[in-house]
């Protein structure tokens, strides 16, 4: 009885004391989860990742678009939004003969000392950024670039390089790039060339020629005035362009924002495109004049065609001429921006 007493009395006390520090051990579990809930916070606060504005991405995105070829680009391959620093080439492609050691020798036409061009390739090796290799990759992040690994050359995507180097991103980057070079001599020394086999192609240019370049301001100065910061949409003249120079223009705005340019942003690289409708310079259902239609209208009339055969400039011609013409479209930086604003805001 005594025993069942104590039993009884001690069973009291625990739930008195229970009920006494029941406020205490809620406290302690708040205080605890209130302890560990910042750690979470924070790790959230820290990892979060500031989204853009429209504005910033419309800018970075113009700014990838318009990155300065490091080669001058082709007047016969011309399709890309440039600076006014970009370098045309504009050496016709017929000047340019296909021959080997063997044939070049028992060519008629050339004496031993006869002076004649033969274009070369070397590699070089040059360090970049990978947003350089972003840049001139256009985008593509499954374009094939080559990369001095130690004493090793790697044929890997862009893709992949980025990937690579994603632990350290402010690392140079050894690229492996293929140069073409002048080089001027005779079929005599081509015959003593040790390192070239006689049925090796060459490829030479026998015809006296001028080796013209120029850059998109040195072909407009001419023109008149125009804004330093310009950007242009240089593209060569095809034989499919029946829509003439509204549709080299709405082709070209289609194709160049629709393969996407790829950014990094930390150590995340994305391709950010905008899909712009094929139809989008067709009147809308009111007959009134799209977006793009009234864009298109107006740099159609401020066009600028170059005859590179004939090195003449003309403006907003009725005709134009496939494979002798590139066509010269002046953009300022807010009108591109402002495409790729107003098809980001139509596709939500």
């Amino acid at each position: 009885m005594r025993t069942a007493s104590i039993v009884v009395g001690i069973a009291v006390v625990l739930a008195l004391l229970a009920f006494l520090f029941q406020d205490s051990l809620f406290t302690s579990e708040e205080r605890l989860a209130e302890e560990s809930a910042p750690t979470g916070q924070a790790a959230t606060q820290t990892t979060a990742v500031e989204v853009p504005s429209v504005e910033s991405q419309a800018k970075a995105y113009i700014t990838k678009l318009t990155e300065t070829q490091p080669e001058p680009i082709p007047a016969k391959d011309a399709d890309h939004f440039v600076s006014k620093d970009q370098i045309i080439s504009l050496l016709p492609e017929s000047a340019i003969e296909f021959t080997t050691p063997k044939d070049l020798a028992r060519n008629p036409a050339l004496k031993p000392d006869t002076p004649i061009t033969v274009i070369r390739e070397s590699e070089q090796i040059e360090t970049v950024t990978p947003e350089k290799i972003i840049a001139e990759s256009g985008g593509d992040l499954d374009k094939i670039v080559k990369i001095l690994d130690g004493d090793e050359v790697l044929e890997l995507t862009v893709r992949e390089v980025l990937q690579r180097y994603a632990a350290n991103p402010d690392q140079p980057i050894s690229v492996v790039k293929t140069i073409q070079y002048f080089e001027i001599t005779t079929p005599r020394e081509i015959a003593q060339d040790k390192t070239l086999a006689p049925d090796q192609e060459l490829r030479i240019i026998i015809k006296p020629y001028r080796l013209e370049a120029a850059t998109i301001a040195e072909l407009l100065m001419r023109e008149g005035k125009y804004n330093p910061d310009s950007i242009f949409y240089v593209r060569t003249v095809r034989d499919t362009d029946n829509q003439g120079i509204w549709g080299i223009i709405h082709d070209g705005i289609m194709t160049n924002f629709a393969q996407g340019m790829a950014i990094r942003r930390g150590k995340e690289v994305n391709t950010y495109k905008i899909d712009i409708p094929r139809d989008a310079d067709e009147l809308l259902r009111d007959q009134s004049s799209s977006f793009l239609g009234k864009l298109i209208h107006r740099k159609t009339a401020e066009s600028y065609v170059y005859n590179f055969k004939k090195n003449r400039m003309g403006k907003n011609p009725d005709q134009v001429t496939p494979g002798q013409e590139i066509v010269i479209i002046n953009f300022e930086p807010e009108e591109l921006i402002g495409i790729y604003k107003h098809f980001v805001a139509e596709q939500g």
